[in-house]
């Protein structure tokens, strides 16, 4: 995994995290900032702020960055030291800052069609859905529809469904609980503007988060991407897209490739030449190279749309 371990430091109610080398602040909010209306965190000039929820406590952060380090500062919610930690360790796997991205630059640079990114989109991270849940759930929003009106459907069921925090007279939203869409019909999703099959899916989902079939620690304990994928494949709703695009961003498996998707079809017909979809095989053929790094292929072919 080519991991590096971040050190945590805590003062009062600000944490700071050691920035990785090949890190860029801006470059990852740039990700989070493509002109969508995400309601689960707010972008400011220099900050986001996002709202968490530790064993029933509710806190809003803000997460900024400094010459050496990235800023967490606590804006609501009385956080033991432990929590604070927590919220430490939440941002780290939010902005992927325990990886060292240098053997993947490597592999770009040997690739002259991407050897541009390593300068272009230096720093950029894969940047998580730490909530198994909330990740899921997103994939079967986003199903088959443009991203603009994926992302109203996510508001309209997280300011229905979902709880907040008010701060400087804004709302900051968190997902819903599994046991709350559980017990919804099909019917009051379908007034959100799902379809009847994604609402079916959502609340399935939904039930088997609540009922503990399905949880991410259960997952994680799992020996290899291969037995996860097939775990999740198994839940219906969730085809090869999905359950690649969750590890991906929930777990932060290096290894999985959103197969269909669109904006990567893109990426790769125009690197390839094409004038139509690459098929699967091409896609296999163009990450061999990025054996355990094609999730940061993944992303940096996305990041070339924008």
């Amino acid at each position: 995994m080519n991991e590096v371990v971040r050190k945590i430091n805590i003062d009062n109610r600000t944490i700071r995290l050691t920035k990785p080398d090949n890190y860029s602040f801006a470059e990852c909010n740039k990700f989070l900032d493509r002109g969508y209306d995400d309601c689960l965190y707010t972008l400011e000039e220099n900050r986001v702020l996002k709202p968490l929820k530790f064993h029933g406590k509710k806190t809003l952060i803000s997460v900024s960055d400094d010459a050496d380090n990235l800023v967490v500062e606590v804006l609501l919610g009385d956080l033991r030291r432990d929590e604070l930690k927590k919220v430490g360790r939440f941002v780290s796997l939010w902005f992927d800052l325990e990886r060292n991205l240098k053997p993947f630059y490597q592999l770009l640079n040997q690739d002259e069609r991407l050897s541009y990114m390593v300068e272009r989109y230096h720093g950029l991270r894969l940047m998580g859905i730490p909530d198994l849940f909330e990740a899921m759930c997103w994939c079967v929003i986003g199903q088959q529809i443009n991203l603009s009106f994926a992302h109203s459907v996510k508001r309209q069921l997280v300011e229905k469904y979902g709880s907040y925090l008010k701060y400087e007279g804004q709302r900051h939203y968190l997902f819903p609980k599994p046991e709350i869409l559980a017990g919804l019909s099909v019917e009051a999703l379908r007034e959100l503007q799902f379809s009847r099959r994604k609402a079916e899916y959502t609340i399935g989902i939904a039930r088997q988060f609540a009922e503990g079939m399905l949880s991410k620690s259960a997952l994680v304990e799992m020996e290899n991407t291969e037995q996860m994928l097939s775990t999740l494949l198994d839940v219906r709703g969730v085809g090869p897209w999905t359950a690649n695009y969750v590890l991906m961003k929930s777990l932060q498996r290096p290894d999985c490739i959103t197969y269909g998707d669109t904006g990567l079809q893109s990426s790769l017909s125009a690197l390839l030449g094409l004038d139509r979809k690459p098929t699967s095989e091409e896609v296999e053929s163009f990450f061999d190279p990025f054996s355990g790094w094609e999730s940061y292929l993944n992303i940096y072919l996305w990041r070339s749309l924008h």
